[in-house]
């Protein structure tokens, strides 16, 4: 083959592929993530199995603090029978021994109430599951315009994985006549921004003081929850303060 002179000679590279390589790269490398996942998958398995059982023991020990005072005021009930008929004790006693009764019953019922809520986390029903807000409370605390708050947050899901977003909370109510929203931010030295993060697998509980500005009437708790994620949720309640276990019903 003839070869004119200056003419433009394109340069033949022959490259060899190694294709046994790189099919063992390809193989190297899908064996490494199917690790890495199994291995997640594992750590977050038995991570939710040992949350499952400090519940499940949890649980075990309110029922058994509850059977014990359900125990106690059965034979505190019939003790007071026996004496009333038998005249062995005076009215005062009598009395005594029922105010003892009624605080039992009080913690019977606050027993109670746990209880059902490990129930619902570890066994609930079908419209159970999801974000939720389980409880709101308000305590008055030692000035009238403290409060000590408590919220509790819960999801049940099957997968029991981890939730997380943000908690938007708010006071509505009366000063000088007129409806005021306040948020917990302002009234809360403690809460920074406006919303409140939360990121939890079995429930979270937000809790902390605040302090009303003076002639505000407080009237509602009104509690937003926003998830992210592929499936955000967003859950609101609201709540009426006399519910809240006040101590008194400002006017």
């Amino acid at each position: 083959m003839s070869i004119v002179k200056g003419s433009r000679q394109d340069e033949l590279v022959i490259e060899h592929r190694r294709i046994g390589h790189r099919l063992r790269s390809s193989l190297y490398l899908i064996m490494i993530i199917a690790i890495v996942s199994v291995g997640g998958y594992l750590g977050g398995y038995y991570d939710s199995r040992s949350q499952l059982q400090q519940l499940s023991v949890q649980k075990q020990f309110l029922e058994h603090n509850l059977s014990q005072a359900e125990e106690t005021i059965q034979n505190l009930s019939q003790r007071v029978s026996v004496l009333e008929k038998g005249g062995e004790v005076d009215r005062k006693a009598a009395e005594s021994f029922r105010q003892t009764v009624r605080e039992l019953n009080a913690e019977v019922a606050r027993l109670e109430q746990e209880v059902g809520f490990y129930k619902g986390i570890m066994a609930p029903g079908s419209a159970d599951r999801g974000l939720r807000i389980s409880k709101i409370d308000i305590q008055a605390a030692e000035s009238p315009q403290n409060f000590r708050y408590t919220i509790m947050l819960t999801q049940v899901v099957d997968n029991s994985a981890h939730i997380e977003g943000q908690a938007a909370i708010n006071i509505v109510g009366q000063i000088d006549g007129k409806t005021s929203v306040l948020p917990l931010r302002d009234i809360d030295s403690s809460i920074d921004d406006l919303g409140i993060k939360f990121r939890f697998r079995y429930f979270q509980e937000i809790k902390g003081e605040l302090t009303l500005p003076d002639g505000f009437v407080p009237e509602q708790m009104q509690v937003v929850l926003q998830s992210s994620g592929n499936q955000p949720q967003r859950v609101e309640e609201t709540q009426r303060w006399f519910i809240l276990g006040e101590t008194h019903v400002q006017q």
